[in-house]
């Protein structure tokens, strides 16, 4: 089997790694930054050059792109076409009845791109969603002007991040920035201010749809990521850290999550994703926004062979339910203040830890790639997997400079 993958950032890392263990199959996929780690774990990546062309055309002229895979399947004879970055969801209409399609389709990843789209959804279906307290066009005269902090700022119709607004600071800097015509507001497009919910934990769940299905793998918390989502953005990592929801509220969530993904399945298309939610003290959810792709960056691994996650897709969705069966996942956030540590990648197999994504190497040794790190601040990743042992986590922080975030609330 031939698979070609076009991702964003590192969001496919595991699914690659165990599609191309088999040596009947070849994986060969766009990157972002570097491709090093990717090549020593048999991946195979597009040329520099054609690698930026396709990267562009995305973003810059959808019909070269659509020409170039198409190219692309001809000459490699590609079995299955997997795309995670939204912004190319264009493919999907022209490719989908051609080949098998791993991807949203393009009314799919609006949820993702058109916030207000995926929030009026929600509304529709009675799941709590903050208020939208301002509407408007970031050339507007009022831009910055009158508001209530903390609040939190949106792209209305394009794809672009959260910011919290917590002082008339932030505000000012925001106009600052407009003024300077840094995106998302160097053009005059739709933003709007909501609510921030103070008192609440900050909820994660992720899910797959297949066929007009779809299945939940797992729930957590995360705690501190609204902290780096400031005007100025933060890496998110740092001084964040993720644990699993208590008893109770993991059925609240899943509960009001069902709502949602048994609407959204009927629009079809094979995928995987995940949304943002905030519960608070009273019990209630609220719905924040959704992704429709697997996490920049991710290092969670699937638990289930290559050949399971084509099946998962196409045939039998409850394979990734079986995956996940019994599974509590790990996920701890390692960092270092030195971007030039090496990585301690010796220690995953010696305690038989899942490897973590956004490496690079060079002249044999592991560290994590610049791309999308904050050279001022240090770098990090993520190490998941499932009971990862106290004796792993000790040697890394006793024999190294990496540190591994603690829980603010133990």
């Amino acid at each position: 089997m031939n698979l070609l993958n076009i991702q964003l950032p590192k969001s496919n890392f595991h699914n690659l790694i165990q599609l191309s263990t088999l040596k009947e199959n070849n994986v060969y996929s766009n990157w972002h930054g570097t491709n090093t780690y990717e090549n020593a774990l048999g991946i195979y990546t597009l040329t520099e050059v054609d690698n930026h062309f396709l990267n562009s055309s995305i973003y810059n002229n959808p019909a070269a792109a659509i020409d170039y895979v198409q190219k692309f399947i001809d000459y490699y004879k590609i079995d299955v076409l997997l795309v995670t970055d939204p912004n190319a969801a264009f493919l999907h209409t022209h490719f989908h009845n051609k080949i098998k399609y791993i991807g949203p389709p393009e009314k799919v990843a609006l949820l993702e791109t058109d916030k207000l789209y995926s929030k009026e959804i929600a509304n529709t279906l009675n799941i709590k969603t903050p208020k939208v307290l301002k509407e408007g066009k970031y050339s507007d005269d009022d831009y910055g002007c009158s508001l209530n902090y903390p609040a939190i700022e949106k792209p209305s119709h394009t794809w672009g991040p959260a910011v919290n607004l917590f002082t008339v600071e932030d505000s000012k800097r925001a106009v600052e920035l407009r003024d300077k015509n840094q995106y998302p507001r160097d053009i005059d497009i739709d933003y709007y201010i909501e609510e921030y919910i103070c008192d609440m934990i900050e909820t994660n769940v992720f899910f797959v749809i297949a066929n007009g299905e779809y299945r939940i793998t797992h729930t957590q918390q995360i705690i501190g990521e609204n902290e780096n989502k400031t005007i100025d953005q933060k890496v998110w990592y740092i001084g964040s850290y993720i644990k699993p929801l208590k008893p109770e509220v993991d059925i609240i969530v899943r509960e009001q999550a069902n709502i949602y993904l048994k609407e959204i399945a009927k629009m079809g298309g094979s995928y995987e994703g995940s949304f943002c939610g905030a519960y608070t003290s009273t019990g209630e959810w609220y719905f924040l926004e959704i992704n429709v792709r697997p996490d920049i960056f991710n290092s969670t691994p699937t638990f289930m062979t290559g050949d399971n996650y084509i099946k998962g897709m196409f045939d039998d969705i409850s394979l990734f339910e079986k995956a996940w069966d019994g599974i509590q996942c790990d996920k701890l956030l390692i960092t270092t203040l030195n971007v030039d540590e090496e990585y301690p990648i010796h220690l995953h197999s010696k305690y038989d830890v899942a490897l973590p994504n956004n490496l690079e190497i060079k002249d044999g040794k592991y560290y994590v790639s610049l791309f999308g790190t904050d050279r001022l601040k240090g770098c990090g990743t993520i190490i998941a997997d499932h009971n990862i042992s106290k004796e792993f986590v000790k040697e890394v922080e006793e024999t190294t400079h990496w540190k591994f975030n603690e829980d603010p609330n133990p």
